[in-house]
């Protein structure tokens, strides 16, 4: 197949699922990115403290990195419909929860609980449609050679994602208020992510489809273990460059830049994501993967020389954050080619949320651990975090390199194969 031809392949995906199919799951996967963000403006504007809304959003971040592996063995275990409908409903009641609590003015502690239960509720539309694209593969209704393409496509939706879900909590909290923003953050998510659940691809993992067998059913560890470190790193690296971004405007006095500069980098990701098909065969998923951290890290070295050392106007690192963000979508792709690869499809929704997971903690130990640094060492600290984030995903597909080489597709079907 030749590279045009790759991205032609696109044109395929809809015969396998529908159109709706491909709707449902790129508008569903946006509730998931504004929930976090909602719930900081929330209780920051209520109490105009950054600390107690820093602290909300945090505890979304957590509750979101536990509960995303649950909801995906819930999945394959009971099926997708059932587990989708369950975490639809119960983040939507956690979103609206929250929203109550503050407005009644009801302890912080309640608003904590609240915006736990809301990230550990995320539906998880992103990976459960990766291990629906698998399933389709295993049942032969997914040609063996369109399943990567079905994972660029997953790995662009996730980018659109990224930007445009922050930018429609500034953009409502804006116009109206950040209460506003979250309740359409439980709207959109009782409408699409229940879609996203009752429709028919639902049926072809989990439940009825093997989901008795998946609690006998034993997934080889070390691979898996070793891309959630690569994409731990992954996400540590976008919590630190997002933090390193942030004190760059901050400090030049246009601190609601930092969001606007920070998109380029998923919108970025999300062209290169739409460009992975095209890469040639000849070069193997595990080189793909640490070639990828690799190039990350270098091409992120004119962000970080320029963010470290306060140099040039803010259009400086708005221009270079753009570099690193080609490598992105190609990594995640590749990443979660080789999940499919390493488990039986009766386990493929518990490792996609799993790395999901992994990406969530990552980012959440960069942000921490940039923002404290940065306010003791300046902009630097922040952008070599993010740097020596890459080592982290380059070394877990260098020392991991034979694990992950010996993953081969199922000869029959083109899916998951053993280690």
């Amino acid at each position: 197949m030749s590279r045009w031809n790759a991205l032609r392949a696109y044109t395929s995906l809809p015969a396998a699922t529908g159109r709706w199919f491909l709707v449902v799951t790129l508008v569903g996967r946006i509730p998931a990115t504004m929930g976090q963000l909602g719930a900081l403006l929330l209780v920051s504007g209520a109490t105009q403290s950054l600390t107690l809304g820093g602290a909300t959003a945090a505890a979304f971040a957590v509750g979101q990195a536990a509960g995303g592996p649950v909801v995906g063995r819930t999945a394959d275990r009971y099926g997708h419909r059932p587990a989708g409908l369950a975490a639809a409903l119960s983040h939507t009641a956690a979103l609206v929860l929250l929203v109550v609590c503050v407005g009644a003015g009801a302890p912080p502690w309640a608003w904590l609980a609240s915006s736990v239960v809301a990230g550990f509720s995320v539906p998880q539309v992103g990976p459960l449609s990766r291990a629906r694209w698998t399933a389709l593969a295993h049942r032969g209704r997914l040609p063996a050679d369109r399943l990567p393409t079905a994972m660029s496509f997953e790995g662009t939706g996730d980018e659109l994602a990224f930007v445009l879900g922050p930018a429609l909590v500034g953009l409502i909290a804006t116009a109206a208020s950040p209460r506003t923003a979250v309740l359409v953050a439980a709207g959109l998510t009782v409408t699409t992510c229940v879609a996203f659940a009752l429709h028919a691809t639902a049926t072809l993992v989990g439940g009825g489809r093997g989901g008795d067998a998946a609690a006998g059913v034993r997934a080889p560890l070390a691979p898996v273990l070793l891309l959630a470190a690569g994409l731990t790193g992954l996400g540590c690296y976008f919590g630190s460059t997002q933090a390193g971004v942030t004190w760059r405007a901050e400090d030049a006095g246009a601190g609601g830049a930092a969001g606007l500069i920070y998109a380029i980098l998923g919108l970025s990701s999300a062209l290169a994501g739409v460009l992975v098909p095209m890469l040639p065969a000849s070069l193997s998923l595990v080189r793909r993967l640490q070639g990828g951290f690799i190039l990350l890290g270098v091409l992120s070295l004119p962000l970080a020389i320029t963010g470290g050392l306060n140099a040039g106007d803010l259009w400086v690192p708005a221009l270079l954050i753009a570099l690193p963000g080609v490598t992105i979508a190609p990594i995640l792709v590749t990443a979660y080619t080789l999940a499919e690869m390493a488990v039986p499809v009766e386990r493929i929704s518990w490792v996609m949320t799993l790395l999901t997971s992994s990406v969530v903690i990552g980012y959440a130990i960069g942000a921490l651990l940039s923002g404290s640094l940065a306010d003791r060492y300046g902009p630097a600290a922040p952008f070599l975090i993010s740097l020596a984030a890459t080592g982290i995903g380059a070394a877990a597909g260098t020392f991991g390199r034979r694990r992950l080489a010996a993953l081969r597709p199922d000869p029959v079907i083109g899916g998951p194969g053993r280690v």
